[in-house]
């Protein structure tokens, strides 16, 4: 028998799209316009940051409007303003600059695997690095790498680049669980091809299969952590409670998702063949679009050859599609609210 759900606030505590600190015990915030939604907010919460999203806004509409030679720079100053609002009501104090660099080598090929990026010792993207806590050592990738390692464009990626492996892994029904010694752990489902004894060979090392279902293919996270009782105290309820965001952080390091796909959560695989970044989707899609933004400024031809070369879906798609997940991801991190658009309905009350 399935242990039971965890009850927070007297909701089920689904995995949540906030790295940091996760509101548990909020219902699901449903709203057409992020950007409107986290202005009312910020206007009751920070308004200190208010500038900076209006900025952000600004430059989102203008990129929708632009060809994708051109639309690289407007994006990445939206995703720069918005990363100021995020630090802002996080209280954290950023030196203005951009915090990541980009360069080419001209002796070398034109490939993206040839076009690197440097997170740098302070600034924007660096300080949005340490707010989530990332634990990439490494702070130099390639383009090819980044771009390898983000969900949203994974399919066009393995067009593009056909050798490479797929590691993302489609969960429903992801949701945190507690038995009576008052410990908890994640579980999630999954189903169709994935469910079968190669693929789940290639699950990073804290999931394994919960052998307590017969019926139907569920995974479990290996770690648990502890709860809190009925007779606890404020103080051992507040401890339990960082207990849960950091073992949550943890966990969303290998658990992304898709805009587009509300109800669905994806596992991250660690395979050979592939290079993992200990980056979340935030940082990447930044870091990725700083190096496209340096690319439509001063090397314009550079930028064509790719989008119209064997690169042109892969681009294309990271370029259209990643302002949208970037802001639902950093509107979610900046509220702690589960943010998501009216008309879909996942499984989330």
């Amino acid at each position: 028998m399935p242990a039971p759900e965890l009850q927070i606030g007297n909701r089920t505590a689904y995995f949540r799209k906030a790295i940091t600190t996760p509101d548990f015990s909020s219902e699901r915030v449903l709203a057409r316009d992020a950007f409107q939604f986290a202005e009312l907010w910020l206007k009751r919460e920070c308004p200190a940051a208010i500038p900076f999203w209006d900025q952000a806004r600004s430059y989102y509409t203008a990129s929708r409007s632009l060809p994708a030679q051109s639309s690289p720079l407007t994006s990445y100053f939206c995703f720069l303003n918005a990363g100021k609002s995020l630090l802002t009501v996080k209280g954290i104090n950023f030196a203005d600059y951009h915090g990541v660099s980009g360069r080419f080598d001209p002796a070398s090929k034109r490939a993206l695997r040839n076009e690197r990026i440097t997170f740098k010792g302070g600034g924007i993207l660096v300080e949005l690095s340490r707010l989530l806590e990332e634990e990439e050592r490494a702070d130099e990738h390639t383009l090819k790498d980044v771009l390898s390692n983000l969900q949203f464009i994974h399919r066009a990626y393995r067009y593009t680049f056909r050798s490479h492996p797929e590691l993302f892994i489609p969960l429903r029904d992801v949701v945190y669980r507690k038995d009576e010694k008052n410990y908890i752990w994640l579980t999630a489902r999954i189903e169709g091809r994935f469910a079968d004894g190669r693929s789940l060979s290639t699950l990073p090392r804290q999931f394994e299969v919960d052998v307590g279902y017969t019926d139907e293919c569920v995974i479990r996270t290996r770690k648990k952590v502890k709860w809190y009782g009925r007779n606890s105290s404020k103080d051992e309820q507040q401890r339990a409670r960082l207990r849960l965001n950091t073992y949550h952080r943890k966990l969303r390091q290998h658990l992304v998702y898709i805009t587009a796909a509300p109800d669905l959560w994806y596992l991250k695989r660690e395979m050979a063949g592939a290079t993992i970044l200990r980056r979340y989707t935030l940082t990447l899609i930044m870091a990725a679009m700083h190096r496209l933004s340096e690319l439509s400024r001063y090397d314009p031809e550079g930028l064509i050859s790719y989008l119209e070369g064997k690169e042109n879906w892969l681009l294309t798609e990271f370029i259209e599609l990643a302002p949208m997940q970037f802001i639902d991801e950093l509107v979610c991190e900046m509220t702690s609210l589960e943010f998501g658009v009216p008309g879909i309905r996942p499984r989330l009350t």
